[in-house]
């Protein structure tokens, strides 16, 4: 497996949507905003955001941690409501966890793989919020990936021949129900497939990441149901409170 930097981010960013058909040329097709194409495919795919009901994901994922070998580490979402959830990675010795208790949200940096598990948590839910969503500098346009149509919605520089810069680009691919498909940032890939259905939305049970095209992180989804009895301590993590930076770390 690949070894890769981590810490992607998406973020807000500005100016209105500019409509091609991925050649650069005008669409005649209708397209949708980038905020229409973001919200549509977090109520899609992500049970967080569709009717609300508690639940707990679990997930197993391999990769190359700072140790240099091939390990195993764990993904934990549970989630009661948008007030009260917690999400956990733990590679070997490091863990990184988010929470949110009411008001108070908490966050816990451990070991020396936090930022790579830091990573696991934005690529299990990628898509930016768009709370305080500005459409400016998102272009969206239609492309063919792997023979299926889907839509693209990006943010920053592509050389002319339409390869993205390094550090400055960000895209997300739409399927035609909207569900999200692929995402693109810092150079790392991710393709999101097996989807199946929980409480009215598709959630990908497989997440590759590739650098460079390879598969430097794979994770699987081990485990998706009702969250049943949960203490309501698990969401408290007194030492670690925590204030937000950045829109896409709500969660």
């Amino acid at each position: 497996m690949a070894v890769w930097p981590v810490g992607m981010r998406a973020g807000s960013l500005a100016a209105l949507t500019v409509q091609t058909d991925g050649s650069g040329a005008a669409s005649a097709a209708h397209l949708d905003t980038a905020k229409e194409y973001f919200d549509r495919a977090r109520k899609l795919g992500f049970p967080a955001a569709a009717d609300g009901s508690p639940y707990a994901l679990r997930a197993e994922f391999t990769t190359r941690g700072n140790s240099g070998t091939v390990q195993m580490g764990s993904y934990t979402d549970i989630w009661m409501n948008e007030k009260q959830w917690r999400r956990e990675a733990v590679l070997g010795k490091s863990r990184f966890v988010r929470s949110q208790n009411g008001k108070r949200f908490y966050r816990v940096t451990e070991g020396p793989d936090a930022d790579l598990l830091q990573f696991v948590l934005t690529v299990m839910e990628p898509i930016p919020t768009t709370e305080h969503f500005v459409e400016r500098n998102w272009k969206v346009s239609r492309e063919s990936v792997g023979g299926a149509e889907t839509v693209r919605v990006s943010t920053g520089r592509e050389m002319p021949e339409g390869t993205p810069e390094a550090d400055d680009f960000a895209a997300y691919w739409f399927d035609e129900s909207g569900q999200l498909v692929r995402l693109h940032q810092n150079s790392m890939e991710a393709r999101r497939s097996r989807f199946e259905d929980f409480n009215g939305t598709s959630v990908a049970r497989r997440v590759e990441v590739l650098l460079r095209g390879k598969v430097g992180m794979r994770i699987d989804v081990t485990g998706l149901g009702p969250a049943g009895s949960v203490d309501s301590g698990l969401f408290t993590m007194k030492g670690h409170d925590w204030r937000q930076r950045y829109g896409d770390e709500i969660r």
